[in-house]
């Protein structure tokens, strides 16, 4: 049922405050930069540490005097909750430190909290990388300050903007989300961009991370079935474990119990074609291709998949279908066509 008792309307007069709330371990290498960008256009900030043992609270302390301890218990979303709960201001703002939103954006995002109606917004991350092949990658128009020399990014729209009501809340041991507190409430998208660099870094490896997010998301599985935690470990485990049996597993689960049902089954062809489990990755592939489902992984590994079989104009239609599917760069897409070619002139012999 949505609710009426906004604390802030579009007939306010009031300019709604605006707190900045972030949560903080070992971060001394992004901390001073993202809190530098945003300082002038918050009302509070409010860092919570989780154990830092570098000059992560040094750092903080020169920007804000509201800096708390919070005992970790391997739940991101308590610790965000906890974050959320010492703020005052009628907004909350959540950035990691290795994220940055511009300051012509930010002057957008206080404007925007001034006149809306809305509960909540969605910005959009954009995760800076240089693998052109990942899902839904963008490449860079125009190298800028915030882009560095990452080639393309991926968006990610994510609930970081949103009123201060305690209703409004994280949820997630892992890859805390505040999505299911938004039922029956009032939320948006806004096309502003949180650059996030979180490959800078070089003393916190992607995998190691990766891992450890397996290690917590392993742990709430045992306390009971999760489709999107099923699914986001057998990511972890195909690509940076390179367990791919484990990998199944998970990604079958993620099936059954019906999250993201298309991309999950794509995992789960992914991890048999890993594991040369040919007939059974091939199966899944074609009834999604079938199905009207297509991704540059997908077509590609159907187009192999193909040729293993002879089917050489099947495989030049699947790759055709691939250069559709996003930029890939001049190296990719060329090695696409010479294999086109090669197919077509495979097919012409026969």
């Amino acid at each position: 049922m949505m609710e009426t008792d906004l604390t802030t309307t579009v007939a306010d007069t009031a300019v709604p405050s605006l707190s900045l709330c972030m949560i903080v371990k070992n971060e001394e290498f992004f901390l001073a930069r993202c809190l530098d960008a945003v300082k002038g256009h918050v009302d509070e900030i409010i860092i919570v540490d989780t154990g830092s043992t570098d000059a992560t609270r040094d750092i903080a302390a020169d920007f804000t005097d509201k800096v708390y301890d919070f005992e970790w218990i391997d739940d991101f979303a308590a610790a965000r909750n906890f974050s959320v709960e010492q703020a005052s201001g009628d907004w909350i703002l959540v950035l990691d430190a290795d994220e940055l939103i511009s300051e012509q954006d930010l002057d957008v995002v206080r404007a925007e909290i001034r006149q809306t109606s809305m509960d909540a917004f969605f910005l959009i991350q954009y995760n800076y990388n240089n693998d052109n092949l990942v899902k839904g990658w963008v490449p860079v128009a125009q190298k800028t300050v915030y882009t560095g020399d990452y080639a393309g990014y991926r968006r990610n729209p994510i609930g970081r903007l949103f009123r201060n009501r305690k209703n409004i809340y994280y949820d997630g041991a892992v890859h805390e989300v505040i999505d299911a507190a938004l039922e029956g409430l009032r939320f948006a998208t806004l096309e502003i961009p949180i650059h996030h660099h979180m490959d800078d870094n070089p003393q916190k490896r992607k995998e190691d991370r990766q891992l450890n997010y397996l290690r917590m998301i392993e742990r709430k599985l045992e306390q009971g079935p999760d489709g999107r935690l099923a699914a986001s470990a057998g990511a972890v485990c195909m690509y940076y474990k390179h367990d791919y049996a484990q990998a199944i597993k998970y990604f079958q689960q993620a099936v059954e119990l019906e999250y993201n049902v298309d991309e999950s089954r794509e995992g789960l062809a992914e991890a048999h074609y890993r594991l040369e489990q040919f007939p059974e990755a091939s199966a899944i592939y074609t009834q999604l291709y079938q199905s009207g489902y297509a991704s540059f992984s997908l077509c590609t590994n159907l187009a192999n998949l193909s040729v293993r079989g002879g089917q050489y104009h099947q495989a030049s239609q699947l790759l055709k279908l691939a250069l559709s599917q996003g930029e890939l760069g001049d190296e990719v897409a060329s090695r696409i066509k010479h294999n086109i070619s090669y197919l077509e002139a495979k097919t012409d012999s026969f």
